[in-house]
């Protein structure tokens, strides 16, 4: 039997606009280094660059309080831009707008990977962390005009970090496309949260609705009524096997350890038909397998599209600790936002998904029947494995908004998610273990290398912790240990640390082979590399170093003349920041 339901148009809110001047009447206050706001680009519009910490009910709420407390004579937001924490993604994209971070493309030709290549290029000038969120109208995908919008780069501009938990970004002037002390400030608040709840993240139940009540039931199809053609699901690369769903949040359950949601890469090769790339070591995949051994013909999976950012922090980042036990991973996104996360039970199965979300997919994975999958560009920037046997789900049902608003990822080209709240667990529980560490880095912009400064108190202490790094970390491949002097986040110094700090032959340790990232290109065997350990920290004459390292001449500057680069940055800052060649 199918079905075809419409219901009244739930409440939700447009793109906010800015004022024409740039100043609306009160507000929170944003940074100045702003791209083009909400305008709709043509295809030759010029571009120029231009403490919480309670137990749970407080994160993105009381961020917000702070950030609204700070005051600022820039330009103000509009009162009616939402703010943290946001209740789903077009709240989210609509602050995202209002603090100057999206670019709308009316329409763009995807046979001839127009987007994909438009990424690139917005990517290509701004950086990885600087870039911003894309919005495509309207897309030609296999010769037919789609209607979107299709959103990319939703969690890459680093604002976005502070943005999420209503932190005000930082702004740095002239000195950095990729804002990078916004990053550590919401890093460094969100360590503050895991410090202050047993170094995890508090959780707060998620409460049921109705359907009436669910923006993501306005819409209901099942049975052959359902076409997951007709959306603007794109193939991201020539290379790709076809078009993907790759930002969806996969529901699957056990039932000793409950549910768990992740986010793994679907091919849509149909209508009703798409391919399930789960991994072994994922739980999603550990719990299919489980269900097949308990003798279960159909697994019954639901997947949510484009949720708040705090379900998307949890799909895409380990923030939970299973080995504990059963984890509620949508009452710890709750815990994030500061509120609890609003869910209503799928169509035809058991599993309760976000309410807010813009589409819910629903299906059964024949737990007996794998298919060909891939390839597919992936993480590390390279073209991910064909898959011979892989599970894949018929779909029975969908229910979305009106005109779903539908993420999509070029992956290995920009960032997953907002990376803050997974770099603030590690780095509370190092700095726990090895009270010697001041900062840690895993760079998004290289996939494997690792950084990590540290307050050396004696010889040999920095390679001992590269080294302890490298063996409990899979994904650390390369572990460089420098000085608490230098900023890990800045590739120029980590590079520059590597050329005048490092000793080859004295202070490295390499590994034959460990367990390490299974999608990493250069590995003969998946899931296997060598590694190496670099202690780049100034070596003492103890550890065979110098009688004397001299001081930077960076340093020299900043301790003798310390007002010099703050009077240049207020005298001529604007001539620096818009310095063009020609």
């Amino acid at each position: 039997m199918t079905a075809v339901r419409h219901k009244s148009s739930v409440a939700g809110r447009f793109f906010c606009r800015l004022r024409q001047n740039g100043n609306a009447a009160g507000g929170q206050s944003v940074s100045k280094k702003k791209f083009p706001d909400s305008r709709l680009l043509s295809d030759h519009t010029p571009l120029s660059r231009r403490d919480l910490i309670g137990s749970g009910l407080g994160l993105a709420a009381l961020g917000a309080g702070r950030a609204n407390a700070a005051g600022s004579q820039d330009r103000v937001i509009e009162q009616t831009t939402p703010r943290a924490p946001f209740n789903n993604f077009r709240d989210y994209l609509s602050a995202l707008e209002a603090n100057g971070l999206v670019v709308r493309i009316p329409r763009v030709d995807q046979d001839a990977y127009e987007a994909t290549a438009l990424w690139h290029r917005f990517r290509d000038q701004h950086g990885m962390n600087g870039a911003p969120t894309l919005v495509f109208e309207e897309l030609r995908i296999n010769g037919k005009w789609v209607r979107g919008p299709l959103i990319v780069n939703e969690s890459g501009h680093l604002y976005a970090e502070c943005l999420a938990f209503g932190l005000e970004p930082v702004d740095e002037g002239p000195i950095s496309k990729e804002p990078f002390a916004s990053y550590r400030k919401a890093r460094d608040y969100l360590e503050g949260v895991v410090a202050a709840n047993d170094g995890r993240y508090p959780s707060i139940a998620p409460v049921e609705v109705s359907a009436s009540a669910a923006p993501c039931r306005e819409v209901i199809r099942t049975g052959d009524d359902v076409d997951l053609t007709v959306f603007p699901f794109i193939q991201c690369n020539p290379g790709d096997a076809g078009r993907y769903i790759n930002t969806g949040m996969v529901f699957t359950r056990h039932p000793k350890y409950g549910t768990n949601f992740g986010t793994y890469r679907c091919h849509l090769r149909g209508p009703r038909e798409i391919g399930l790339n789960t991994e072994p070591g994922q739980t999603g995949y550990t719990q299919l397998m489980s269900a097949r051994q308990r003798g279960e013909k159909v697994a019954r999976v639901s997947i949510a599209l484009s949720p708040d950012p705090y379900l998307w922090m949890v799909s895409g980042n380990r923030l939970v600790n299973r080995r504990e036990g059963p984890v509620d991973e949508i009452a710890v996104a709750g815990g994030l936002a500061g509120r609890p996360v609003e869910v209503v039970k799928s169509l035809t199965n058991e599993h309760l998904v976000p309410a807010h979300a813009e589409m819910i997919i629903e299906g059964e994975v024949p737990l007996d029947d794998r298919r060909p999958e891939g390839p597919y560009g992936e993480m590390a920037g390279y073209q991910g494995a064909y898959k011979e046997e892989q599970f894949w789900m018929r779909v029975t049902a969908i229910s979305h908004r009106r005109t779903p608003w539908i993420m999509n990822n070029f992956t290995g080209a920009q960032r997953g998610t907002l990376m803050a709240a997974g770099h603030a667990l590690p780095l509370y529980a190092l700095k726990k273990e090895v009270p010697a560490v001041v900062d840690y880095f895993s760079d998004n912009r290289a996939v494997g290398v690792t950084f990590v400064s540290i307050r050396k108190t004696r010889p040999h202490q920095g390679l001992e912790i590269a080294r302890r790094i490298a063996e409990k970390n899979y994904f650390a491949k390369i572990v460089v240990v420098v000085d608490e002097d230098l900023d890990v986040t800045s590739q120029q110094q980590m590079l520059a640390a590597l050329g005048t700090r490092w000793q080859p032959a004295q202070t490295t340790h390499i590994y034959e082979s460990m367990n390490g990232l299974p999608l990493d290109p250069s590995a003969v065997r998946r899931g296997r590399t060598s590694k190496i350990a670099i202690d780049a920290t100034r070596q003492w004459p103890q550890e065979g170093g110098p009688k004397r390292f001299p001081p930077l001449n960076r340093a020299l500057l900043e301790s003798g003349a310390p007002d010099a680069l703050a009077n240049v940055d207020r005298r001529w800052g604007e001539l620096i920041r818009n310095w063009r060649v020609g």
